[in-house]
């Protein structure tokens, strides 16, 4: 009881001292806590902020803030509620609408998220952005067709652009199109060395081409760049169950699973360990 009587009065403390700013400190100091990643008082700053004074026009650019914020803290709705708020004010607005879009993708609510990146492309069909997030919905829900030409559209305004590129690549592979894919990663990884997704993504092209070695090389540079995904560990382990190396395959699976793989994909190759 005495644990929670001192947390009340320290949060009572830090209430009464965001009272006291002005608009701008409190503002400052929201800035601050995102600095020191305590979102929670980020958060109570922005809102003392907002209350301090609610006509302020930079209010609209606080409710984004205090979106993202709250995105950071798990709370998906309020979030949503803040984004909702600022493009009330401001609906053409197409930083507010990505931000909207990006939490409709992490609240699984993909359709909505579409209708948000089709909007922002109806006021620019120029925003590479929102045609490679419109792009991977379509490419998630197997629709090949508008995927590709979400991102043939990108490499149309921009034809070196990474996004384009790879959004294209990854048609390929969803069409079993291996060796065309290897190629087209080939291209990618000549003009960006240091981007491990690209080496991730051609070693399972070489996988499926039987080619190990250089499947097995990809993996280890993609790795040493710092790509650190649960999906690179479950195609390293295949590569080496290929290799009939199953001890070392079985580490990756079960540090794919500590990576946060779905359990019962990792407990289908762990089988094959055996």
């Amino acid at each position: 009881m005495k644990k929670i009587s001192i947390a009340l009065f320290l949060f009572s403390i830090l209430i009464a001292d965001i009272s006291a700013q002005t608009y701008e400190e409190m503002v400052n100091r929201s800035m601050d806590y995102v600095e020191q990643n305590d979102y929670a008082a980020a958060e109570q700053a922005l809102k003392a902020a907002l209350r301090k004074e609610p006509a302020n026009p930079s209010n609209t650019m606080l409710m984004v803030n205090l979106g993202t914020i709250q995105r950071n803290l798990g709370k998906f709705e309020e979030a949503l509620l803040s984004y909702n708020v600022a493009l009330e004010k401001h609906p053409k607005n197409s930083f507010v609408r990505h931000n909207r879009a990006a939490l409709y993708c992490q609240m699984n609510r993909f359709d909505d998220a579409l209708k948000d990146y089709n909007t922002i492309l109806l006021y620019d069909d120029r925003d590479i952005e929102a045609f490679y997030r419109r792009g991977l919905i379509f490419l998630s829900n197997k629709d090949l067709f508008r995927a590709e030409e979400s991102f043939e559209k990108i490499v149309e305004f921009a034809p070196e652009n990474l996004y384009g590129k790879m959004g294209l690549a990854a048609i390929m592979k969803r069409r079993g199109e291996w060796k065309e894919a290897e190629e087209a990663y080939s291209d990618i990884v000549y003009k960006y060395k240091s981007n491990g997704e690209v080496y991730f993504n051609r070693a399972e092209c070489y996988l499926r081409l039987n080619r190990l070695a250089r499947a097995q090389e990809d993996i280890t540079k993609a790795i040493s760049l710092g790509y650190e995904d649960a999906a690179i560990y479950i195609l390293r382990g295949q590569i080496r169950i290929a290799q009939f190396e199953k001890r070392l395959a079985k580490d990756d699976f079960l540090k794919a699973k500590e990576l946060g793989a779905e359990e019962t994909v990792v407990n289908d190759f762990l089988l094959l360990c055996k």
